[in-house]
């Protein structure tokens, strides 16, 4: 007898901070999951932009070969920045154009679903600096992505401290 997974949950942060809707969950399809289910799930749940977090050997190694036509096939527009797992992103600059990349689909109404493999670490920390870009404090978007995905978002000191460096070169815009 074979088991069904979960449906794909998403956390949705709970913020009007702009028109779109900010989520967050684990990699679609990645072993244990079925891809098209989730997929279909990302899809039902009204998500416009999709936002991988991994490096291009993290979906081979998963098991997610078929990812990006399974998004395209739902109409999800991909919107990958590889992210080192447990870490930081290399390029700042490169990373705050991304940012506001995001950013510009959340005013426009999109609504944007962040993941990692877990959805905690590299997501959180995403999902943090988007607040932060939009003017909450980086220990108010840290509280409000552990409140609303899990306690160990930002999953480690690296990606706490890149937060608050992140809304430290915003404030010297």
């Amino acid at each position: 007898m074979s088991t069904v997974p979960d449906p794909l949950h998403i956390d949705w942060i709970p913020t009007a901070l702009w028109p779109g809707r900010l989520g967050l969950t684990q990699a679609p399809g990645q072993p244990g999951r079925d891809m098209a289910a989730d997929m279909a799930a990302l899809a039902r749940e009204g998500t416009n932009i999709l936002a991988p977090l991994l490096l291009d050997e993290e979906f081979s190694r998963l098991g997610m070969n078929d990812y990006h036509a399974q998004a395209e096939a739902r109409s999800l527009t991909v919107a990958p920045c590889p992210i080192q797992n447990g870490s930081v992103p290399d390029d700042q600059t490169a990373f705050a154009a991304y940012v506001d990349e995001l950013m510009d689909q959340l005013l426009d109404g999109r609504n944007l679903v962040l993941h990692c493999r877990g959805g905690v670490g590299r997501a959180g920390l995403v999902a943090a600096c988007l607040l932060v870009q939009a003017g909450m404090p980086a220990d108010a978007a840290t509280d409000l992505v552990r409140a609303t995905r899990h306690p160990s978002a930002l999953e480690n000191a690296a990606q706490v401290q890149f937060l608050h460096d992140f809304e430290d070169r915003l404030t010297r815009r």
